[in-house]
């Protein structure tokens, strides 16, 4: 009897395999780390054969531990990060070089010499070099300057392009589905939402040639089955979902205007903004999901770092030894005691140049006030996320308010955090039992595909853990959300 769904969720950081029963209830999962390699300035990456091991591992690991036979799982789903890409040879599926993350910031050095070149301005006047449609090519470029063997091997004609949900697909079907979504394609910096389409012109000048390029199918749609050497037997794939995307359906946020944060390796804000395409500075415009023909729009702000700073805080700066003690040494003080943490280790507010930091440090600081400030920082990181798409960049002055965020990933079981965003932003800060709304959402996407359940049983699967509501602190941590905007004005625009 077929019990289950096994969705693979790869992240920036790591990848997990879920087994989700008939009442969307995760049963198992396995879970391995991604080695991140920084190659040079701004520059993050990771080997993509090494991802698809893992990713095979994971798939293996928790079959394995629940004891169960693949004849036991009616499909499987997928769930990925999105807007990093490679290159790959589809005879060998050896890749080209390695993955070039969403993290990746080497295009900024590029933006001199594309706004010099008088053919760039001419074929695209006012298209600014910063734009999310040409940072991806101005990477490659960069990327086909340094690397010769690259920029040869990318011309072939059995090259196939794509990013980690489409390599990922056609690894695990043997090669035989490559395919994307519009909600993953809308977010790759290179397709235009408003006409759904590849954004040729501006590929056709940084020589790419779409051919290379996936198909396009519904987030709940048929991509291949999984190769038979994984489990033992081939499973049909019945979901492909970005990951912020996911999230947001799996919460239930299919009104206009809903809004849900996902805290993982990096923060996002995404918004439901519904049929109608618009543009709002400082954010990117994408596609929701497209189930049935039918698509909204999406509006989505997002700060690089947010469990990514907690890891560099653990690892690097040796802040704390477990994560287990980020919340009891940030309980232990009342506040930060005036220091102040910018997670800007991937730049911040658009800024790609900007720097992370701590400022305030005085003799009373300690561990615990600089936890505190970690925590704080990263929660008022999404807020000015918030502040941008909701109220224009001045929450205080707005007269409207957002009721309620609904909030998941890794990063979102941090009390501090929840509370910090109900504080500052005075809504209801909803968080979920299961904090992985990202696979759960791919789980109902195969589900829905498979016959399980339809679209309108979403919301009937989301179990509430806890409410986060404006306590005592509130006017106190607004004061310090405002102080600490001025101190982010301090690590900005270090290309000036």
């Amino acid at each position: 009897m077929k019990n289950y769904i096994l969705v693979i969720d790869e992240g920036t950081t790591g990848v997990r395999a879920l087994l989700f029963d008939k009442s969307m209830k995760i049963v198992d999962q396995a879970y391995k780390n991604l080695e991140v390699f920084y190659p040079g300035p701004e520059a993050v990456e990771l080997n993509a054969e090494l991802v698809y091991d893992k990713t095979v591992k994971v798939c293996r690991e928790v079959v394995k531990k629940q004891g169960i036979a693949p004849e036991e799982i009616e499909c499987v789903g997928m769930t990925t990060q999105r807007a990093s890409w490679l290159f790959w040879d589809k005879r060998t599926g050896k890749p080209l070089r390695n993955v070039v993350t969403w993290l990746d910031g080497r295009g900024i050095y590029q933006k001199p010499k594309l706004m010099a070149d008088p053919v760039f301005n001419e074929k695209f006047p006012g298209v600014a070099p910063y734009l999310p449609g040409v940072w991806m090519p101005l990477i490659f470029d960069k990327i086909r300057d340094e690397e010769p063997e690259f920029a040869q091997a990318v011309t072939g004609e059995n090259i196939l392009f794509g990013h980690i949900d489409s390599y990922l697909g056609w690894r695990l079907t043997g090669g035989s589905v490559h395919a994307t979504t519009r909600g993953a394609a809308s977010m790759s910096g290179i397709y235009l939402s408003q006409y759904d389409m590849w954004n040729t012109p501006i590929l056709e000048y940084f020589g790419l040639d779409t051919k290379c390029f996936p198909e396009i199918r519904e987030e709940s749609d048929d991509f291949g089955l999984l190769d038979k050497e994984i489990l033992g037997m081939e499973i049909p794939i019945y979901s492909s979902f970005a990951d912020q995307q996911s999230a947001l359906f799996a919460q239930n946020c299919m009104a206009p205007n809903s809004v849900k944060c996902t805290m993982g390796t990096g923060s996002f804000i995404d918004i439901n903004a519904g049929t109608q395409f618009r543009e709002v500075p400082g954010l990117v415009t994408g596609i929701t999901w497209s189930m049935g023909g039918k698509y909204n729009y999406l509006l989505e702000g997002l700060s690089y770092t947010a469990g990514a700073c907690l890891e560099w805080a653990k690892n690097q700066f040796r802040l704390f030894d477990d994560f287990s003690e980020m919340e009891l040494m940030a309980g232990k003080v009342e506040d930060s005691g005036g220091a102040y943490f910018i997670p800007a280790l991937a730049g911040i507010n658009g800024d790609a140049s900007a720097k992370g930091a701590y400022m305030g440090i005085r003799p009373n600081i300690t561990n615990n006030h600089l936890m505190r400030a970690t925590l704080e920082g990263i929660a008022f990181g999404t807020i000015s996320l918030i502040e941008t798409a909701l109220f224009g960049g001045d929450m205080e002055s707005a007269k409207t308010s957002v009721s309620e965020i609904k909030i998941s990933g890794g990063v979102s079981k941090s009390d501090t955090i929840a509370q910090t965003l109900a504080n500052v932003t005075g809504a209801n800060v909803v968080r979920p039992k299961s904090v992985e709304a990202t696979a759960l959402g791919a789980a109902e996407a195969a589900a829905i595909k498979a016959g399980w359940m339809t679209p309108e049983d979403v919301g009937t699967y989301l179990d509430i853990d806890k409410i986060y509501t404006p306590n005592g602190m509130q006017d106190v941590q607004k004061q310090t959300y405002k102080n600490w905007k001025k101190v982010v004005e301090r690590t900005t625009h270090w290309d000036a």
